[in-house]
């Protein structure tokens, strides 16, 4: 009897019927041919968890945060970041520039941003003077492309920003920054054309370092869903019109132009955690803070897998992490994985499980979790757990490649791309490490992965 092709269909079947080991073995045995024989195993197997510091993710991104954010757990959040510009085509008539000189520069930030929107923050700009590199690590420290002895600008504000007309959309810093530093590349520009070469002019601009020196209690997100120019210089400039006005003299017209973060440049994101020493020590809580801050780590103990299961077939394994509800106080960080897929293509939140010696090679390939050695999940908002319903597929991998070495893991939170059409439901494309902060609590103690597995004798 060629049942071996038939019990892969059975047994999924079987599953859905009951967990009570009894219940199934009597329904599998029933409809088997006489003499073959079904036997269905279920047990629990320990995991250990403990939290894990990092001190760098992979973000390469156009966005980036920057202030100082506390919270009464998980410590405190530093962000800043350094960038490159991308050369503007914007500058008109160089030639007839009034009196030789630009009228005003402006440093613009566009931000959304979390936190007391009133207290009072301090940004500081610092000039690059040393080429950035192609390394979007966060471990990275961006001083040592800064010339930090020589400030170009300090600037105090408020995220509530009562200079944007339109509030609700995004936020705007407008940094005034001095009006030499800004003439010597605009006569770059007019002697040798150095807009024309994005890396002519990175060579003449390397670009600057924006960092918090002030204040805490609000973080704010680079970035606007309204406009490209996330982080971008304003040059406003004057240029004489020959014959142009109503009696045939010249006249004067007002101008600008920008510089703009873009995709073809460099943008290093720093982020600097503080306090985490409780956190890697708690004997009872493990913790997950993003970004760049800590993960949980879990430990699997595959030998004593094949030890009580043997080699048989996995039909199920199990992991659910319990969560602590998040902290009521105001300005608390926010969990993982609560968002949900909501239109034809978007972001969403997620916990992603994986081995840390393969968080390389997913993040800088902006991999999708493939369910065999990655898998993401949301929170169950109703029960607080976070539930990887079937890893069997790793457990196999891992019995099959490294059978005498338990299993690590690491829970990252992470960004998730998805598109949806009508034909295929919503599908992931892409990964991403999440850079908005995020702080989980887990219980550490009598954490399980619940197994069920299977062994079918074939009476030939």
């Amino acid at each position: 009897m060629k049942t071996k092709l038939f019990f892969p269909a059975l047994l999924t079947s079987l599953i859905y019927f009951s967990c009570e080991d009894s219940a199934i073995s009597e329904i599998g045995n029933s409809i088997l041919p006489d003499g073959d024989r079904i036997e269905i195993f279920k047990d629990t197997i320990s995991v250990n968890l403990r939290t894990v510091q990092t001190d760098s993710i992979y973000a390469k991104t156009i966005s980036g945060a920057l202030g100082e954010y506390y919270d009464l757990t998980f410590g405190t959040l530093n962000a800043g970041f350094a960038c490159q510009f991308y050369p503007s085509i914007g500058f008109q008539n160089l030639d007839n520039l009034v009196d030789g000189q630009i009228d005003s520069i402006y440093l613009d930030i566009y931000y959304s941003y979390m936190g007391d929107s009133l207290t009072p923050m301090e940004l500081t700009v610092y000039p690059i003077n040393k080429p950035l590199e192609k390394n979007y690590y966060t471990s990275v420290n961006p001083e040592q492309f800064a010339d930090m002895s020589q400030p170009l600008a300090k600037y105090a504000y408020t995220a509530k920003n009562q200079n944007i007309p339109n509030y609700s959309l995004y936020g705007r810093l407008s940094v005034p920054m001095p009006v030499e530093w800004g003439q010597k590349y605009v006569e770059a520009i007019r002697t040798d054309s150095i807009d024309k070469d994005k890396d002519e002019f990175i060579k003449k601009f390397p670009g600057l370092y924006l960092k918090s020196t002030f204040g805490s209690g609000c973080l704010l997100f680079v970035g606007s869903s309204v406009t490209e120019a996330y982080t971008e210089i304003r040059i406003h400039y004057r240029t004489k019109e020959p014959e142009t006005s109503y009696d045939g003299s010249d006249s004067i017209r007002n101008r600008y132009a920008y510089w703009a973060v873009t995709k073809e440049v460099i943008q290093i994101n720093a982020y600097k955690n503080t306090h985490t020493d409780d956190l890697l020590r708690n004997d009872t809580t493990v913790y997950i803070k993003s970004p760049a801050g800590v993960f949980t780590e879990l430990t699997i103990p595959i030998p004593e897998i094949i030890e009580k299961i043997g080699r048989r077939q996995f039909s199920s394994v199990k992991l659910s992490l319990d969560a602590y509800p998040r902290n009521e106080w105001d300005y608390s960080l926010g969990l993982s994985g609560v968002g949900e897929y909501s239109s034809t293509a978007g972001v969403v939140s997620r916990l992603l499980l994986i081995p840390p010696d393969s968080t390389k090679n997913f993040f800088e390939r902006q991999s999708a979790a493939n369910n065999i050695t990655s898998y993401t999940t949301k929170l169950t908002t109703s029960t607080y757990t976070y539930d990887f319903n079937n890893i069997s597929n790793l457990i196999r991998y891992a019995i099959d490649r490294n059978p005498d070495e338990n299993l690590r893991l690491w829970l990252v939170p992470v960004q998730v791309s998805y598109t949806y059409s009508s034909q295929t439901g919503y599908v992931d494309y892409a990964t991403a490490y999440d850079l908005y902060p995020t702080g989980v609590a887990l219980h550490r103690n009598n954490r399980e992965i619940t197994i069920i597995a299977s062994d079918l004798e074939i009476n030939e």
